[in-house]
């Protein structure tokens, strides 16, 4: 497992994504509202195995409002993330010994932060109603650079099945 002082290190290094934003529908065939972006980070020059940035986006969905996240993975574990969620709690159940722990708050939006046990501890912080603005305090956090910036998701049509 990965230690406080790896992840840190990690997140105090510049990172740069392979690519620009490019949004792909469905997290999976049950689940077509969503769309995301899954993307290799360069560090140093290499291109770390498990080293990457994932966003994911839904759209309103009957009445369900938008929710929106980004994460970086380092060795394939979020190591950092910001979720917006305007519907649904958080509850911690890692985290021992830090402010949250146990806690269950929200809705609004929340930060994932490395804890001893690993992935899963949250806090809440200031809401990010706009997408494009949380984007932007999560490449500052995580001092990540992103060619061309946040790229909105396409816009949604309704499929009437006509044709």
């Amino acid at each position: 497992m990965l230690t406080i002082a790896e992840v840190d290190a990690f997140l105090n290094t510049t990172k740069r994504a392979v690519s620009a934003i490019d949004w792909r529908p469905g997290l999976s065939r049950k689940d077509v509202q969503w769309w995301s972006v899954d993307c290799a980070i360069e560090v140093n020059g290499t291109i770390p195995e498990g080293a990457r940035i994932i966003l994911q986006w839904r759209p309103d969905v009957g009445s369900a409002t938008e929710k929106y996240s980004c994460g970086l993975l380092y060795r394939n574990e979020r190591v950092y993330g910001l979720d917006f969620s305007p519907d649904t709690q958080h509850t911690n159940k890692v985290g021992r010994g830090r402010q949250y722990f146990g806690s269950r708050f929200g809705p609004g939006t929340h930060v994932h932060t490395w804890s001893v046990e690993g992935q899963g501890y949250a806090e809440p912080i200031e809401n990010f109603s706009d997408f494009g603005a949380m984007f932007d305090f999560f490449c500052i956090r995580t001092k990540l650079n992103v060619e061309g910036g946040f790229r909105r998701p396409p816009a949604q049509q309704l499929s009437l099945g006509l044709l």
